[in-house]
This record gives C-alpha cells, structure tokens and sequence, in this order.
C-alpha cells in the first residue's frame, strides 16, 4: 500500500513540474493585464498569511485574527507572566528571559505534508551560547523533538523538523557564524516534501549554506492526542530558552515563500521596484520572480495540483503511522569525533581515539570495515578466542545453574577460571565448526551423560562439592521468574503461544504505577497467557510476580542473577491471579476425570513432569476431600479461587469439589518438584 503511494507522490511531483513548465503564456497574459502591480503595496507577502505579530501596540493579538492572542507561560504551560515590551525598530519588540515564551496557540500547527513559512526578526546577544529561538513541540526532547525548531548551538542555527530525533528527522545545520547583537531577520520554509532540500532557512532575506546532517523524515511531526501545541516563542520545557534575546516582527505562512518574497518580508526588497515597472522594461531577473510567484500563489492548474501533491503527501503520513516499528542502530554519514576525557571531565577532551580492537584479544582485520558490521563480523571470525566460549558458557548455565565460567558476565582477569578448560575449548570449537549451530549445541549438551545423571547426592559429595563444580551429578536449581510463570500456564492449557508482537500487561496489583503518575491497565483478552518473555517491563516499578523470583529490572544487563529464597516466593505462586486462575483450570481439568487418584496424577504431572509417589498422592486425595467437605460447609470461601483471571468455568460443575481441586493444583504448583529442575 505505501508503495502504491509513495509511486502516486512520484507521478504527481513530475505533474506539478510539467505543469510548470506550461505556465509561461498564462503568466505573460497575467503580465499583460497588469495584475503584478497589485503587489506593490503589499509590505510584507501578504497570500497564505496566518498570523502576523508586530508588538506596537504593546499586545499579544494576531492581527491577522484579532481572536487569536498569545499567551505569556513557563514551563509546562503555567500562564501569569507579564510580556516585557521594549523600544526597538521604531516600535516595540518582545525581551526575554529563556525561561518564558510567547505560545500562539493555534498558530504554527502543520504537519509534515504541510508547507509553510515563518518569519522572525529576532537580536542574539553576544552572550547568549545555546538556545531555542522558536519551535512547535512539548518541551524539548521529551518527544525526541517531535515538531520543528530553530536553535543555536555552537554559533550556529540549527534547523530540526522531526517524528523522533535524531533518525526520524532532517536536521541541517549553518556553516557560518550567526551574527550577534544587532537585529537580524530569520525565515524558515518549508516545502512539504519531507526532504531537506526543501527546508530551509534564510537570514536578512539571503539562504543560508547549511550541511545536512539528517535527512530521512518519514513519519508525522504532530503528537498524538489533542489539542496540538502551536508555536512557541523564545522558550521550552526542560530546555534552553533564548535568554537576553529580543524577537519582533513574527510572521506565520501557511505555504511556502518564494525567495524573493523571503527577502520582501526581511525588508531587503521591495515589489514595488519589480512590479510598478512597464513588462517591456522588466529584468529577466525580475521576470523570474514574478514568474515564482505567479506558479506559486496565482496559477490555478499548479494550484489544483499542488493540493493533489499534498492530500497524497497527508494520506502517506496518515498510512505510515499504522506501521508499527522496531528500533535499530545507524551508522552516522559523519561520525562524531571521540576523546579520551582527562580525569574523567567531558568538558576536558585530551588525545583522539579511533575505533579499534585491542591486539591481546584479537588484532582488527584490514578487510573489515571500522563500523557495527566490522564489530559484527570481527566478533564471529574463528580465531576468535573469546566469542564462542563466552556464548557456550552462558548455554551451560541455562542448563546447569553455573556456567564452566562461574563468573558468567566476566571473562577477564577480575573472573574465575574455567572449571573444565579442555571443556570449554572443545564446545567452542564444536560450535564454531558448526556453523554457530545453536540448536544443535542445545542437542549435544542435553542428550550428553553429564546432563543426565541423577541430581540426588549423598552427604559425602556434597560436602565435597556443594556448587556441582565437579559434574559428578545431575544440575538441580529453581526455575527462573519467566520459567515458573510460563510452567504454570502451558501445564493448564492456558498458554498462548503467539510468536511476536506488542508486549502485554498481566496481572498486577493496582497502584503500582501510580508512583510515577503513571496508570496500568490489564490486558483484557488472551494476551494475559502470553510467555513472560512479552511482559512490559518498567524500569523504575519492576513487574511484582518475575521481581520476587530475582528477574532483572532491565535498568542494566544482566547474564547471571541473584538467586534467593524468600516468603514473598510463595505468597506469589499462592496468591498472584495469574496462578490462582492456572490452579482452577487445571481443577476443572480434575472435575472432568471420574477417577480421583488419576486426576491428581494427570496434574501432578503436567505441573512436574513426574508421577506422584504413592505417599504424595495419599495425602493429595486427603486434602482434596478435606478442602470439598470444607467448601461445601463455607461456599462464600470458593469465590476467591472460582473467579481468579479472566477464564470462565463450566457453571455446570460442582463448585465444591472445583474450589477443592484447585486447592490441590496449586499445593502442588507450591511444591519444590513443580519450583525445582532436578
């Protein structure tokens, strides 16, 4: 589909320029009956003006639309800040502090379909180092700079027009210091079009020369939900604002200016010089401009095509939010200059370093490029001596408990020693000569003797060997957080075994969230019986059920966790609805087979992959008998495990024995031979 229309915006771009080239005898018609001489006591463009603000009247009103009034605030948006008037071009300009902005409100709202222009006098002072002239967006990165700004940084202006900075953006940059503490004017034009050759800025009514440094906006500037936040002058949120600077003059057009009008609106032209004067006695050089203008603003055919461009550009912008997205790395076109910090201070670069790998390890090939692909393929060559044991030894552990390499996340002199060298080496070599073959390293560790020897140990081995360092018998460890959970949910049937997608929102106490301001809402379908793999994970409030089983809370990667033994473990497997609702499933389960000791069995090993030994199955039989008698006596305490999760029972059941069984279910979903690999 977006190919379909990013192909129709290619057929219309080439018709908006044919039809340009077909426009030469209507304009000298227009010519012809003196129609440019209307142009001559326009001041400042006066076709697709939205707002024009001036000052010198010491307001705040648009006086394109005296409806429309600016509005002093700070921060967030906190009104109460009186605007602070000052003499200057003959009128009154705006001062400002960098801390509050002039909002226009509905001002400035375009999307990047949208052409448009705006212009701006504004004084820089000399002292002024960094800070945002004007933008359209919710403080400063807060969105990635969703929307468009003007900003000086390092004596230059930038130029951002973004979806998510810095990929999702074009961003170009002035390579000429900007002038200061005079009065100067800026305009910034926009063509609609979504590249930086048609985004620019001019200053005194002159383009200035930028380098691209982005240029690869394909998504929307505009935020979602409304209202949208109009233009903002000379401050933002989280931000530096232009402080000591002084603005005059703005300007806001819904279309792009020709350059001559640029310059019109700078003052630095005038059409009356162009326009008053005979077609006979008009300059090729003036013919031009004119010629601009009439293409841009009069001609009916190119204006009917351009509304075509853009309608398609809109529906492009419209179909490409739908596209969901996955973040990945990009070499920049120019990568940023690197240096070593002297003590550690980021404002005290010393000597510049260049990528490069370290020569004890493995010297870096000359065939390989010096970007994240050469890092790629350097990690993967064969001599490699690092990469293939480090990801062994992580497989081991996943198997065993501890890797071979105790210290998993550390292979250098701070870590241990390998338990079994020879080992190692020949499992790393055996995957290397595989082909980096996971699946078949998975194979080899499973079905050798090591992994299948019996975890039972006497007295004597394990004084001698607590941590079974020594492979004399069989891994035996808890299960991991993901592990339990999903145990849980595949021995009831209630596992959803969906591959991909948006992460999912579980069970969870309410309120958790609410420290940050934030609310969490539970998914309502079957995404709740997704692996835990897809669980959202907030950083600064971990989800409860895999946090208590030593999950890690993402703030940093983690290759080996802690492992603990607490009472808030089994409040979760005994109370957590995600594994009240498993245990009446797999009751229900139990209430289907009419032979009692067989349905403990069946679930006894669904949830342990064994079969109950005859004194384990008496005293599960005796429970489940004292657990009826005691629910049919007190039906009220059935509720809580009968209504658990989102599944729905068979009503036609009995809700005694249910509630009894699925008190068994979750004994032995408690059990250390459920919690427990051995």
């Amino acid at each position: 589909m977006l190919a379909t229309i990013q192909k129709s915006i290619v057929e219309q771009e080439q018709q908006v320029e044919k039809l340009s080239t077909q426009t030469i005898a209507a304009f000298q018609e227009w010519l012809n009956k003196g129609q440019q001489q209307k142009l001559a006591a326009e001041k400042i463009p006066q076709s697709g003006l939205q707002a024009h603000y001036s000052f010198d009247a010491r307001d705040l009103k648009n006086q394109v639309n005296a409806k429309q009034v600016g509005i002093m605030k700070r921060e967030t948006g906190m009104t109460g800040d009186k605007p602070n008037f000052i003499n200057a071009n003959a009128g009154k300009a705006l001062a400002l502090d960098g801390d509050v902005y002039l909002d226009l409100g509905e001002v400035g709202i375009f999307r990047k379909s949208e052409p448009f222009s705006i212009g701006i006098k504004a004084l820089i002072p000399k002292s002024l180092n960094e800070g945002v002239l004007f933008h359209k967006s919710s403080a400063e990165r807060l969105y990635n700079f969703r929307g468009f700004h003007v900003y000086l940084k390092n004596d230059r202006l930038e130029i951002n027009m973004a979806h998510t900075a810095p990929s999702n953006a074009i961003t170009r940059v002035s390579r000429a210091p900007v002038p200061r503490d005079r009065w100067l004017h800026l305009t910034l034009t926009y063509d609609g079009s979504a590249r930086a050759s048609g985004f620019n800025l001019y200053l005194d009514g002159q383009a200035l020369a930028m380098e691209t440094t982005m240029d690869q906006l394909y998504k929307d500037i505009l935020l979602v939900g409304n209202p949208q936040p109009g233009l903002q002058i000379g401050a933002w949120w989280r931000g530096l604002g232009f402080k000591g600077g002084q603005v005059d003059d703005i300007s806001v057009y819904k279309r792009e200016l020709t350059p001559f009008e640029v310059g019109v609106l700078a003052q630095k032209q005038t059409w009356a010089k162009v326009s008053n004067k005979p077609v006979a006695q008009l300059s090729e050089a003036k013919k031009g401009h004119l010629l601009a203008y009439y293409q841009q603003v009069v001609s009916p055919p190119l204006q009917e095509a351009r509304k075509t461009l853009q309608s398609r550009r809109t529906e492009l912008s419209d179909s490409s939010e739908q596209i969901e997205e996955l973040m990945v790395m990009q070499e920049m076109k120019h990568p940023k200059k690197t240096f070593l910090l002297n003590r550690g201070n980021y404002d005290m670069p010393g000597k510049q370093v260049f990528p490069n790998t370290p020569a004890s390890i493995l010297a870096w090939p000359k065939n390989l490029p010096k970007n994240r692909l050469g890092l790629a393929q350097w990690l993967c060559l064969p001599e490699h001596p690092l990469t293939a044991r480090v990801a062994v030894n992580r497989f081991w552990q996943n198997y065993f408990g501890t890797g071979l390499v105790k210290t998993t996340e550390d292979f250098g002199n701070q870590g241990e020693m390998p338990s079994h060298p020879q080992l190692l080496d020949w499992l790393a070599l055996r995957f290397i000569e595989s082909g980096w073959d996971v699946k078949a390293l998975q194979k080899l560790i499973v079905l050798s003797a090591t992994y299948r020897q019996d975890s039972r140990v006497d007295k004597s081995l394990r004084e001698k060997d607590p941590e079974n360092r020594l492979l004399a018998r069989g891994p035996a460890f808890r299960l991991s957080a993901e592990q339990i959970r999903d145990n849980a949910l595949l021995a009831s049937g209630l596992l959803n075994p969906k591959i991909g997608g948006k992460s999912i929102k579980p069970y969870q106490p309410a309120g958790l969230w609410e420290i940050n301001s934030a609310s969490y809402t539970a998914d309502t379908s079957d995404a709740v019986y997704r692996r835990s793999l897809y669980i959202l994970i907030k950083r600064s409030v971990p989800n409860p059920t895999l946090a208590t089983f030593d999950a890690g809370s993402r703030s940093y990667c983690v290759v080996r966790r802690q492992k603990t033994n607490t009472p808030l473990q089994a409040l979760v497997t005994l109370n957590d609805p995600t594994f009240i609702e498993a245990s009446k499933v797999l009751g229900e389960q139990m209430c289907k087979i009419s032979d009692a000791p067989k349905a403990i069995a069946t679930v006894y090993r669904k949830l342990t992959g064994l079969q109950p030994s005859k004194a384990e199955l008496a005293l599960l039989l005796k429970m489940q008998r004292a657990q009826q008698e005691n629910f049919k006596l007190h039906p009220e305490k059935a509720k809580g495990w009968l209504d658990a999760g989102l599944y729905k029972l068979n009503s036609k059941l009995d809700k005694a024995m249910l509630a009894a069984n699925a008190v068994v279910a979750n004994t032995i979903m408690n059990s250390d031979a459920t919690l427990s690999k051995r």
